[in-house]
Parts: structure tokens; sequence; C-alpha cells
């Protein structure tokens, strides 16, 4: 896990040039996860969700629950007297080996699978069972057309996970992948392996319960392999991770070549999701804006008539079932029509907009491409907000963002914001039109649920050695 100093900077581009020839189809493969050795309540406060969801209040309460959790690792806080060989990135890199030397962290003894399960509460009150299987993923370009994305990346993240790769030498997060499984044939793969004791559990701070099963059973890998054989990956989150693991493969081969053709760098974590499974939750994100730029809400009703149908919701959104009701005439657009749920702080009102068929949209900030901009979020951000309301609205210190719809509509009614537009949940067969025609979302068109946490299983990265 020891930093290799003869590393060179790299291209941060998706789209470079192959080094190796790929398999035709994706590869998965069983590895030696590093676990923690506790589980239950200590697991519970040593894992994490994701590092780039983590505000730095929660990374602050997280940090304080244990000194041994994995947002030390994956999110440790920079210092003001850090310099190249002492930072946070040497320091996460130094943790992981005195957790290991000291036994906090353990090796499995043989290479595995991992079922994981969550479960969890759905934004409509019930309980809901997710399952997925966590491998090491052959890494493909996405030019390939193997594995697929739906949103962009950014530089300076990439750069980041980049960095801390070439300390840690491990995969701290798997990257959700999401794949088709029509028949079954994965689900009836891994049936086995979860009729088994659970080898670790552990509750996230959001609720869910984490459930893992290690599976070795030869049988049982080979069935799931044989499933998956044929089946495309779409990334679901983890696309800077997956960005990054990308750039370390093609570093490594560039200034050490010869490297094994199934060299661990050839390969990422990941949890492997079929895009069918009950629990496969995506939650829109809202839009609040601080100010409507001195535009009343009868103002900003009259610039949008051109383009939506405005409805005024006459039942009282400051009471929940009045709230409710409001959402639900929203949710009957979901993969319809763009519409949304308007909320105005000057009048305490919600409006329902819906875009008229055959609205004359020439001249607005729209995509070229018909399938992103059939998507809410386009819609919204290219006629309301930079059309109807104009570029500034979008402004970092005015525009906001919150998934949960009570509390948009709340920080709104109190006035902390002036207007906020509540939005459906972006379809799953929108999301993987996106990703067919190669394409990337607007920012914040998708939130799935629930995230898959770091500290689970890690997969240190051997490049000499199998995945």
């Amino acid at each position: 896990m020891e930093r290799d100093r003869d590393l060179s900077p790299v291209a941060l581009a998706l789209q470079r040039p192959l080094i190796y020839r790929p398999a035709p189809v994706p590869v998965i493969a069983p590895f030696q996860g590093i676990r923690y050795a506790s589980t239950g309540r200590e697991l519970s406060s040593r894992i994490a969700p994701p590092y780039d969801i983590i505000t730095p209040a929660q990374r602050d309460a997280l940090a304080a629950r244990d000194p041994h959790g994995i947002v030390h690792v994956i999110l440790d806080r920079p210092r003001p007297d850090d310099h190249p060989g002492s930072d946070r990135y040497s320091r996460a890199a130094e943790r992981l080996r005195e957790w290991t030397a000291s036994g906090i962290l353990k090796r499995d003894p043989r290479p595995a699978l991992y079922g994981l399960e969550q479960a969890f509460v759905a934004p409509d009150g019930r309980e809901r069972i997710r399952r997925g299987v966590m491998a090491a993923v052959r890494l493909h370009d996405l030019r390939e057309g193997i594995v697929r994305a739906h949103e962009g990346t950014g530089p300076a993240a990439v750069e980041d996970r980049l960095a801390l790769l070439r300390h840690v030498r491990t995969d701290l997060s798997p990257v959700l992948g999401l794949h088709d499984d029509p028949r079954g044939e994965v689900a009836a793969a891994l049936a086995v392996a979860f009729q088994r004791d659970a080898i670790a559990e552990a509750v996230a701070l959001d609720g869910t319960r984490h459930r893992l099963w290690r599976i070795e059973d030869a049988a049982v890998i080979a069935g799931v392999r044989k499933a998956l054989a044929d089946r495309r990956i779409l990334i679901a989150d983890g696309h800077n991770r997956y960005a990054a693991a990308l750039a370390y493969r093609d570093e490594l081969d560039r200034v050490k070549p010869g490297l094994p053709a199934d060299g661990g760098h050839r390969f990422t974590l990941m949890c492997l999701l079929a895009k069918s499974d009950p629990g496969l939750v995506i939650f829109p994100t809202h839009r609040l804006l601080r100010s409507l730029g001195g535009v009343s809400p009868e103002d900003l009703a009259r610039r949008l008539a051109p383009f939506f149908q405005v409805e005024l919701i006459e039942e009282d959104i400051r009471r929940p079932t009045g709230r409710a009701w409001a959402v639900s005439r929203l949710s009957e657009h979901m993969g319809k029509s763009s519409a949304f749920l308007l909320v105005t702080a000057g009048d305490g009102k919600a409006r329902l907009i819906t875009i008229r068929d055959g609205a004359d949209l020439t001249g607005l900030p729209l995509p070229a491409n018909e399938t992103l901009r059939a998507l809410d979020a386009s819609v919204l951000q290219g006629v309301v907000l930079d059309g109807v309301l104009g570029p500034a609205c979008c402004d970092p210190g005015n525009l906001a963002f919150v998934r949960d719809a009570g509390e948009a509509v709340a920080r709104t009614l109190s006035g902390e914001h002036e207007a906020a537009f509540l939005l459906n949940p972006t379809p799953m067969w929108q999301v993987q039109a996106v990703a067919d025609a190669g394409l990337t979302m607007p920012q914040k068109s998708t939130w799935f649920h629930p995230k898959i946490p770091s500290g689970l299983v890690l997969r240190e990265i051997d490049p000499n050695g199998p995945p």
C-alpha cells in the first residue's frame, strides 16, 4: 500500500488509446477482500457513505465516531503544514498499514465474491430490500461500450481520487454498476449464498441495514460469471472513481511495461445490481432559489405560461396532507411529460407546471440531442432557469439542491428561499437511453438510493498479482 514514487502525471480523459486488447464482454473475478474485524455496532461506526456526498459537517461527525473509521482514509482533512510526501493521501496510506498490522483490518483467507443485502425504507414508507454482488470487474474504456456512464466527470475530482489510489493502492469504495437480468439468472445463481449466515452487518447513518456474505463456492461463482457474461454494465454511482481507476491502470502500464494481462490494476471493485431489482430506487434532486430577482409568484406564472400549463394547487401545502396531494399530482406525469411543482414563498402556494404540447422552444438553451432534451432536468434548466429567469439565478450562492421534497417545501415556506422546483425521479429507461447514446445527463439528474458504503470490503491492487 506504499506510494510508488516514480509515477508520472496522466491525462484524465476517459477516451484514451487502448494499451491492451480488451475482452469482448464484462469479466468479473473473486478477490481477497480486506475487511474490518468488527461487525455490528462497531462496524456501523466505521463505515461511511461515498466520499463525494459527505458534507464537511458529516465528515467531522463521522470522524468523531471512531478513530478507525474509513472516513479518515477516504476523506481526511487537509492540514496547513501539508506538503508533497506528507499530506492527507500519505496519511491515508499510513493508516491502512497501521490498521492492517494491528488487526483492525484483516485480509480474508481466500478469493471470494461478496453478496450485499441492503434493507431500507423507501419514499412510500415501505421497507425494501435489494441484493447485489461485489466483485473485481475488468476495466474498460467507455468507448468500448461494455461499461457505460450516464454522468460526466470532474477533472479535479478524478485527480483527487487518482492521487489517493497512488498512495493506498486499494479500492476503498465500490463503484455501483447496473446490469440487465430479465430472467433472474444472476439472482438465481446468488440465491444459495444468501441463504447462509451473513459474515458482517452494519447500519448506516440513514438507517439502511447492510448485510454481507462471502461467496467462495466455485459453483456459485461460476454461475454468477456465466449469468453476467453477456451483460453490459451501466455506472450508476462512482463515475469519478471509475475514471481514476482507468487513469491508474494506464499510468502503471506506461511506467512499467509488461505487467500481466490480468494484473490487479486492470480491475476495479464494483457492486453489481440488476436494473430490475425492486429495491433499486432513484430519487430526484429538487432545486431551491434563494431569490427570484424581484419576480413575484404571479409574474413568474405569467412568464411560464407560453411554455407550460400552470395550475394553481388549491390545497394548503403547509399541511402534510396538502403537500402529499401536490406531490402526488406531480408524480402523475413521471415518465410521460416534463412537469414540476413550483412552490413560492411570496404567496405560500404551489403550482403544477406542465410543458405544453407544441410549445415553441426555439432559441432556448436546450441540448440539441432529443434524448437529453426530453429529460426533466434539461427542461427545467434550459426553459425555466436559464430561459425564463436568466442564468444569474443559477449562481452558486442562489441555487441549492435538496433530495427531500418536504425539506424543499419547508425551507421555501419559511422564507429561507423564495422558490422551490420539485422534480419527478428520472426513470431508469431514460438513464439507460442517455448512456446508450454515449451522452451524459445534466448535473443532479439522478440519486440512486441507498448508496453502497465505503468500508464494508476493500480490495488491494497488485499489478503483478491476481484481481
